[in-house]
């Protein structure tokens, strides 16, 4: 394994461990904003954001899995969250392989 691989691995390992301190952060994680609050920052709410539909189903909603506590739903989420991002960008690096 590469020097530059290990570290990246340390950094999303170190993001992970970390996750549950937004536990402890007040309001909304940024662009996660309902509606209301929306609303509340700009005064209006912009025609394009009240007509808009949900482009994917949320796997996990609030990030809370029913029947564990905050913090194992949060990690669970954010292993989710990085094993989904590795897997998109492996593909995208295997369908750049086969162009060339």
């Amino acid at each position: 394994m590469s020097r530059n691989v290990k570290y990246l691995l340390a950094f999303v390992v170190i993001a992970i461990v970390l996750t549950p301190l937004g536990l402890i952060a007040e309001g909304s994680a940024w662009g996660e904003w309902s509606i209301a609050e929306i609303k509340t920052m700009l005064g209006f709410v912009p025609q394009s954001i009240e007509n808009a539909k949900p482009l994917v189903h949320v796997l996990i909603p609030d990030y809370e899995i029913s029947g564990l506590g905050a913090v194992a739903s949060t990690w669970i989420s954010a292993i989710l969250g990085a094993v989904l991002v590795f897997l998109v960008m492996a593909g995208i690096k295997r369908s750049a392989k086969r162009a060339n």
